[in-house]
């Protein structure tokens, strides 16, 4: 005897050994033996080998027209070979009736199952409901297809485009776009950015970079379709400073935050005033401007490029551009003009300032070296006309404020590190340009800033107005703060971020508490404000995210600098194990097949096989350079530095178009 049973939602056909009760013994066609419980059992059969009895419901059951048979099927539940009997007549056969049993099982659509051999026909509104979504189904699988096919040859389908960075970085693994690219690299043996590049969707490596980054912070697109905000009337009627103020940034700087003023009161003393571009006079808390801020919580910066945190007309009417009288937020002190010591308390003000120029490192780093700015003989300077004893007066006293400084963190501080600046052409041609840390107008303002950095941060603590700051404990790393503490590694008792309101939300909030507490007005925040806090754990994760961007961005510009200009061999210092830094570009590389020098040894290393998709760049020993191993890393870089699986640039733009480093090192950007 033979059955037809059915065994994992599956109908099989098997020769009985032997019966045991309620069960069978059954060998398969396959010569397995198993066990089939008789509820299993759907036909018992003798006439037919199991394998002809197999062949010829499979062959018959393909012949059954589902839709006539869900035609004439009668209404209610029925079983099976009820239905056998009115689809091929009044006595079908066993192999009919196996047949009609497939051709109902093979039809959940038509046909619902309700129990052992059981059915009922679907009602005609649910059926065509299910075949219209079967045929959805066929049309979406075959325009899979026909794209995945298009993407083969290279051809990029309409729509692809505009979602092709979405589809790297933040994909709908159930889209059909998203399948017919991982059919199409499948085919094309390529990952998902090499096709997509090949078919066109970006017109270069940079581009394609740039669109996974704005993908995935800035879906919205980085644009910022808002109008000029109004004006407010009061700041009309804002004090006009009695000063002639002047920037000092880089030749790329757009977004000015911040100026300088030196007015002469005697022989023995001068008043130097630090103005701090206001946007906060702008945006009021909670309007479009102040939610685009918060979402985007800093500018983001790479060679030729940048993503801006406030729309470009809230920073035309905020920047502090030559020629026009802004308002800002400053703060006075005097100074002696023989020592450059601090001779009175601070104070601060709202007001308008002239600006009278927008200096250029560019144009001065060169004529002003610290010589020229200590000579007590040289009381000018072309190349920087009326603005020279100033310039000399400010230095004199940033080295009083550095000093200070350096007392109370145990050790002077170390500039030896050389930062890069990028500037990138139309024609993506780059330049990269050192500016050495060290430089006097670098850090000029980079003590003016950590001054004005820590009074106004003092200012909100002594007042109890809650701040953002920047704390350091004794052996501990940098963290945000909303309650004041000292920052050890700058050696200030506190340190809270106010001087850069136009590129980070950290500071444009910290104006906002300042101008409150200058206008005697109840604070925009409180302590316990859940946007505040809100903003302040969201910082540094995004912070952090926007300057491995720009380290990307960066390291992509090495390598197109390196092959613009054709060049191969380069001096270096081992870093650490195999990671050498070279010496005329920030790139870091990794030797190959060598054990590693040693580290501080400088050497000369061989670079070929540049990847701009990968970021990578193959590199070879050529010989150790004679001398003595080489200081590495800043004590500030140490930190910053973190060695991945694949070499990285590590590099800082500085104050004027970058972002400031993790641990607010005094010769970059922290100011």
């Amino acid at each position: 005897m033979n059955l037809y049973y059915e065994e994992a939602g599956a109908f099989k056909v098997g020769r009985v050994l032997q019966e045991q009760g309620n069960a069978y013994q059954v060998e398969t066609l396959h010569g397995k033996r198993t066990k089939v419980k008789s509820n299993s059992v759907m036909l018992k059969f003798d006439a037919l080998e199991c394998a002809e009895f197999h062949a010829q419901v499979e062959a018959l059951a393909k012949e059954v027209d589902t839709e006539f048979l869900w035609e004439c099927s009668p209404e209610g539940e029925f079983d099976f070979t009820a239905m056998a009997q009115e689809y091929f007549g009044e006595k079908p056969t066993v192999v009919q009736q196996a047949a009609t049993l497939a051709a109902l099982h093979a039809a959940p659509i038509h046909f619902h199952r309700k129990g052992k051999g059981m059915y009922r026909a679907a009602p005609p509104e649910i059926l065509q409901a299910a075949l219209a979504g079967l045929e959805k189904k066929r049309l979406a699988a075959e325009q899979q297809q026909a794209w995945a096919d298009a993407l083969v040859r290279r051809e990029l389908p309409d729509g692809f485009a505009k979602q092709a960075a979405t589809l790297l970085v933040r994909p709908d693994k159930n889209s059909a776009e998203y399948k017919a690219l991982m059919l199409a690299c499948t085919e094309a043996g390529r990952s998902p950015d090499v096709l997509l590049i090949e078919c066109g969707a970006f017109k270069s490596v940079h581009e394609m970079m740039r669109a996974r980054f704005a993908a995935v912070y800035f879906p919205k697109g980085p644009e910022i379709d808002l109008p000029a905000p109004e004006v407010p009337a009061e700041l009309a009627e804002l004090p006009v400073a009695n000063v002639r103020a002047f920037s000092i940034d880089d030749i790329s700087t757009t977004e000015i935050d911040d100026a300088f003023s030196v007015v002469w009161l005697d022989e023995k003393r001068a008043r130097i005033g630090v103005h701090i571009a206001a946007p906060a006079l702008l945006i009021s808390r909670g309007s479009p401007y102040d939610r685009v801020a918060r979402e985007r919580l800093s500018t983001v910066y790479a060679p030729g490029d940048k993503i801006t945190m406030l729309p470009d007309q809230v920073v035309e009417l905020a920047t502090l551009a030559e020629g026009r009288t802004v308002p800002s937020v400053s703060i006075y002190v005097e100074v002696s003009t023989e020592t450059g010591e601090l001779i009175s308390e601070p104070y601060s003000a709202i007001e308008q300032v002239p600006m009278a120029a927008n200096l250029r490192h560019n144009h001065l780093d060169a004529a002003l070296s610290k010589e020229v700015l200590e000579d007590p003989d040289l009381h000018a300077l072309e190349v920087v006309g009326e603005f020279f004893p100033a310039l000399k007066m400010l230095w004199k006293s940033s080295c009083v404020l550095r000093m200070e400084r350096e007392i109370v963190r145990g050790q002077p501080e170390k500039h030896t590190r050389i930062d890069f600046n990028f500037y990138v052409s139309d024609d993506g041609t780059v330049e990269i340009q050192p500016r050495r840390r060290d430089a006097p107008l670098d850090l000029l303002v980079a003590e003016w800033m950590i001054y004005v950095n820590r009074e106004w941060g003092g200012m909100l603590d002594e007042c109890k107005v809650t701040g953002i700051y920047r704390v350091q404990p004794p052996m501990g790393r940098v963290r945000m703060s909303t309650h004041a503490a000292p920052h050890v590694g700058l050696g200030v008792p506190q340190y809270a971020w106010s001087t850069s309101p136009l590129r980070r939300y950290v500071d444009l909030v910290n104006q906002q508490q300042l101008i409150s507490l200058l206008r005697q007005e109840p604070p925009v925040y409180t302590a316990t404000d859940a946007e505040l806090l809100s903003a302040v754990n969201s910082f540094d994760v995004t912070y952090k995210a926007y300057a491995e961007f720009q380290q990307s961005m960066e390291r992509y510009w090495c390598l197109r600098w390196i092959q613009q200009k054709g060049r191969k061999q380069f001096d270096g210092v081992v870093v650490k194990d195999e990671l050498v830094r070279l010496d005329d570009i920030p790139l870091f590389v990794r030797l190959v097949g060598v054990t590693s020098p040693g580290r501080g040894v400088q050497v000369e290393v061989e670079l070929d096989q540049v990847d701009e998709l990968t970021l990578t760049v193959s590199c070879k020993l050529i010989a150790l350079k004679k001398g003595t191993p080489t200081r590495l890393l800043d004590d500030d870089e140490e930190e910053e530095i973190e060695l991945p699986q694949a070499p990285v640039a590590v590099v800082d733009a500085g104050e004027s178009e970058g972002l400031s480093p993790p641990d607010d090192s005094v010769g970059g950007s922290a100011a």
